[in-house]
């Protein structure tokens, strides 16, 4: 297996029990070459290491791509080296890669970083020729940014122009097997990211969309009056932190789930503040527990779960049918006011408090969404 590895263009060096692929490049991307390697590496049961400089940073699709096949981004500090995320030095990349990393509650913006909003959620659809993969993306871009994706395509860049009637009929020729696609769009100072992950179910299709919106600009008007319509970022044109409070965009992400659950058939579907860049990438420095905004448990779930709807507690809505009632969590602080940690931690503990008044499950779904 070392000298089929060694013979692919991506690969620089052979460890015990691993690959490394080392990259200069300032932005690194989930190219089809890199994504091949990825899965080359892991079916052959090593773990894949991507080495760059301090400087570099990964597309949200490469991370993502990383973290579901168990590899490790390692950056070079001089002579040494650190697993991005880390603040741990390493004389070496075998144990850089298996250095311990912490997620802070909460954190100020790197250098050149801006505020994000991340929205995880999953729809079912059924097996019809009416269904429409990338309708989800769409109206999350809608609400939150007034756009639509651009491009789309398997790997980066994203060459595709956007159309949900091709990306269905793509996602339908690969049936039953699973698609992962990635989107882009633009927006306002910046670009938007998204991951669309769709497989067959004994039902229908359920698919998985993962948006990440760098906010840089005002929040278009939503359909919920308690959105603010404050611009999204800080007097004079300040940027915000993650714990510099609430932003008209927290408002808007809860106003958009809801609606979303009106029109589709949401299993589950969270959104969170985060922070990146906006050209949607990140930097290999530590990455902050991202803020929780606020969360739809849909009908199958609260089914399943054996939510009560009659008997809600405060910050709990219902949307859509009576008989098939989705749940929407609003994790905006009681207390009006609060900035920096005051406001992050009681976002948390909203959420906390909502999701074991639902049941103790509820608890452990949406923290599923947190970027670790």
């Amino acid at each position: 297996m070392d000298d089929v590895t060694l013979a692919h263009p991506l690969v620089d060096a052979v460890g015990p029990g691993f690959v490394v692929s080392e990259t200069d490049a300032a932005i690194v991307s989930l190219s089809s070459a890199r994504m091949g390697l990825v899965l080359e590496t892991r079916a052959a049961d090593l773990a894949f290491v991507l080495l760059t400089p301090p400087a570099s940073r990964v597309t949200t699709a490469m991370l993502a791509m990383l973290r579901r096949t168990g590899s490790a981004w390692v950056v070079r500090e001089g002579d040494r080296y650190r697993a991005a995320g880390s603040p741990a030095i390493a004389d070496d990349v075998a144990t850089a890669m298996l250095s311990p990393q912490s997620s802070p509650r909460s954190t100020r913006l790197g250098a050149d970083e801006v505020p994000w909003t991340e929205v995880v959620v999953s729809v079912h659809h059924p097996a019809t020729e009416q269904t429409g993969i990338g309708r989800t993306a769409e109206l999350l871009l809608e609400g939150l940014a007034g756009t639509t994706p651009s491009g789309w395509g398997t790997v980066e860049p994203a060459t595709l122009a956007w159309s949900v009637a091709a990306v269905t009929d793509f996602v339908r020729r690969r049936a039953p097997r699973p698609t992962r696609l990635v989107a882009t769009a633009a927006v306002e100072g910046g670009v938007a990211a998204a991951q669309i992950r769709v497989e067959r179910t004994a039902t229908g299709v359920t698919e998985e969309t993962r948006l990440a919106l760098p906010r840089t600009g005002p929040t278009p008007p939503v359909p919920d009056s308690r959105a603010v319509s404050a611009p999204g970022v800080g007097p004079g044109g300040a940027v915000r932190g993650l714990d510099a409070g609430p932003a008209p965009a927290d408002g808007a992400a809860v106003a958009v789930l809801a609606d979303l659950a009106r029109r589709q058939r949401v299993l589950l579907g969270t959104a969170w503040r985060s922070a990146g860049h906006t050209d949607a990438t990140l930097a290999a420095r530590q990455i902050g527990m991202p803020v929780p905004l606020g969360a739809v448990v849909g009908a199958a779930a609260v089914r399943d779960l054996g939510v009560d709807p009659s008997a809600l507690p405060p910050g709990v809505t219902v949307v859509g049918p009576p008989r098939v009632p989705s749940l929407v969590l609003d994790f905006t602080p009681t207390t009006p006011g609060l900035t920096g940690g005051a406001e992050v931690e009681a976002r948390w503990r909203c959420l906390a408090e909502v999701g074991n008044a639902l049941g103790p499950r509820v608890v452990e779904l949406l923290g599923a969404g947190a970027r670790a």
